[in-house]
């Protein structure tokens, strides 16, 4: 249930509940207000009855008039017969004379099936214009009394009506009875239907804020498009709607009422968008108010820190400040003295100082931009001519020189270290692989002696083994030096990337088995060509892949999968380790960093830092991660 309220259709339900349950409470109050207000306990149906009719008939007559009277020329307009009406009326003349009627004759009705509304009396008078406008009501006090005294042109007309109290007719006053009697028979029943109304509302209401902005199986919020629009403007027609009903409170009830209805029913959407704006926080900020604030407040900070950095530049600034002070004070003196000769020396001081001056201080910053621009480069041997330069711009050109020659002098220091530090490797590699040649070829002699002591055949098996791995131990050494150092030598050719996955299922199929691991490769179809050296590939995968031969957890799978993305071949090594791995991506990457902290296993610790360094040489990339016990190393390389 829970998950269906969040989908738009269980909203929708909610929705709609909410909205006829708050048209049902409107209608009981003001269905309830307007019974208290008519009289619906105080009198029984039928004398309510016959005081409704009389009541909506007298205004009936009213309007009567108004709509057949024409104020241009002071005459009635032409009424259409109603002989099949429920009502009847006509209007008479200050001496009794019918000027308008709905039927021939009104009394014959008057003592057989009608009954007759009190007569109104309406007093017409003739304003300067000639225009004819409705001053008194025979209920209502007559508001233009002084404007009528010794008018002679006043009339005054009487409206006569009769109402059939069965309504044999379909029109508004049995349509408006059938309203009432409606009304009347719910006089009791609209109390606790209201009531019910407005539980159901709130319920509706509650549930309809508390699943805003969720979906489906989803826990997070989601807001719609619809509460990203700025608050006010959603607010606005809202306010929009109340001052329109403040201003209509008074005159037009039918426009009040439509205008509220209209509101009431996106004021459950209003709700909602607020409930959404609170829970993701953006109540305030998403606000047209707060951006303007918010920049104001930028503004002020921008224009603080202007202040700041004037006062902190004094020591330059103050030498152009008392310049312009000098000119201005000289330039007021001119003034005092001669007007217009002040105004031709200020043109000339502009002329010829101030603009030159302006034109030089900036020839002299863009000198400085452009060398600043050449040592962020890296070209540490561009020096700023600092000839002819003012000499706060000359302090600050000699600085960055000054630090171009020390990151110069840096730079050098460490390339000849590097250098030396290569060679050094290179060279005690060398010294050492002769001996330790010379150890492995006679170990390996003395293992294939025959002899009958267990012992010695243990103790040669071992001296061959640990001889090897150092001579690999070694060429990793030096191999990971060259490749750090970018010595290596790197011939990039197109390549197609299956094939390297291809060769290491081959390779690594045996190897595999003994360690009881299962190898998963996967390729997409289609070519997919890189540029890359074969032997510096092969490197990288056999480091990566005896890496999980030995690391990985027995029983299970290892995968190599190619992927076909928009720019690169991506390579991705996934295996499960049976140690746990608490090390970072960067600490993996460290040379000799091994994957078993107790370092039972054999190994040099730079596999990993050598095939990230090659990777790098081809252009391309190694990034590695960790999830629990699972390993993944990604290569990446530009297709071509």
């Amino acid at each position: 249930m829970k998950n269906f309220l969040r989908t738009y259709a269980g909203k929708s339900i909610l929705y709609a509940i909410t909205i006829l349950s708050l048209v049902t409470l409107i209608l009981s109050v003001c269905g309830a207000g307007y019974m208290i207000y008519a009289g619906y306990y105080r009198n029984d149906e039928e004398e309510l009855r016959e005081i409704e009719l009389k009541r909506y008939a007298e205004n009936e007559m009213m309007w009567l008039f108004y709509n057949n009277f024409d104020s241009e020329t002071g005459n009635f307009k032409e009424t259409m017969k109603h002989d099949d009406g429920n009502f009847i009326h006509h209007i008479l003349d200050e001496n009794g004379n019918v000027v308008v009627t709905s039927k021939s004759s009104l009394s014959e009705y008057k003592y057989r099936e009608y009954f007759t509304v009190e007569p109104v009396s309406v007093e017409v008078y003739d304003t300067e214009t000639t225009r004819y406008s409705v001053t008194s009501h025979s209920d209502s006090p007559d508001i233009y009394e002084d404007l009528i005294k010794g008018n002679e042109d006043r009339r005054v007309y009487t409206i006569e009506g009769g109402l059939n109290p069965e309504l044999k007719y379909v029109d508004e006053f049995s349509l408006f009875m059938t309203f009432h009697h409606t009304l009347y028979s719910l006089k009791t029943a609209i109390y606790p239907i209201g009531i019910l109304a407005f539980v159901l509302m709130i319920a509706s209401l509650i549930a309809l804020m508390c699943v805003a902005g969720r979906r489906p199986k989803k826990e997070e919020i989601v807001p719609w498009y619809f509460h990203k629009v700025p608050y006010e403007f959603l607010l606005l027609p809202f306010i929009f709607a109340f001052l329109i009903s403040a201003a209509g409170a008074n005159g037009d009830g039918e426009i009040v009422v439509a205008v509220m209805g209209i509101m009431s029913l996106f004021f459950p959407l209003l709700c909602m968008s607020t409930v959404v704006r609170i829970k993701t926080h953006t109540l305030l900020k998403n606000t047209v108010t707060y951006r303007i604030l918010s920049l104001t407040w930028k503004l002020l900070k921008a224009i603080g820190r202007f202040i700041i950095t004037v006062i902190k530049n004094m020591g330059f600034l103050y030498k152009l400040l008392i310049v312009l002070f000098l000119m201005m004070f000289f330039w007021m003196i001119m003034i005092c003295i001669h007007a217009l000769e002040a105004d031709l020396v200020l043109f000339l001081l502009t002329l010829f100082i101030v603009i030159p001056a302006i034109i030089i201080v900036a020839l002299q910053i863009n000198k400085l931009k452009k060398g600043a621009k050449e040592l962020a480069s890296g070209n540490f041997d561009h020096v700023i001519d600092t000839k002819h330069m003012l000499p706060e711009l000359k302090k600050h050109a000699d600085n960055l020189n000054n630090i171009a020659e020390g990151q110069k002098i840096a730079i050098d220091a460490r390339v000849r270290s590097e250098r030396m530090k290569t060679e050094l490797i290179t060279n005690v590699s060398h010294d050492i692989k002769t001996p330790l040649t010379s150890i492995i070829n006679y170990a390996d002699l003395i293992s294939k002696e025959e002899t009958t002591s267990e012992k010695g055949k243990e103790y040669s098996e071992v001296l061959v083994r640990q001889s090897t791995r150092l001579k690999t131990l070694l060429e990793d050494l030096v191999e990971a030096s060259k490749a750090s150092t970018g010595n290596l030598e790197v011939d990039l050719q197109p390549c197609d990337a299956q094939i390297f996955v291809t060769q290491c299922a081959g390779e690594f199929e045996e190897k595999f088995k003994k360690a009881d691991l299962t190898l998963i490769t996967s390729v997409p179809e289609g070519s997919i060509r890189i540029m890359a050296d074969g032997r510096r590939m092969q490197r990288i995968f056999d480091n990566l892949l005896n890496n999980a031969c030995k690391y990985s957890l027995p029983g299970t799978r290892v995968y190599v999968d190619l992927q076909d993305t928009e720019k690169d071949a991506v390579f991705v090594f996934k295996n499960t380790s049976k140690d746990a791995l608490n090390m970072t991506e960067e600490e993996l990457m460290e040379r000799f960093t091994r994957g078993d902290s107790s370092r039972n296993t054999e190994g040099s610790g730079l596999g990993l830092s050598i095939a990230g360094n090659l990777a790098e040489l081809q252009n391309g990339k190694l990034r590695l991660s960790t999830d629990g016990d699972l390993f993944k190393a990604t290569l990446s390389f530009p297709k071509i």
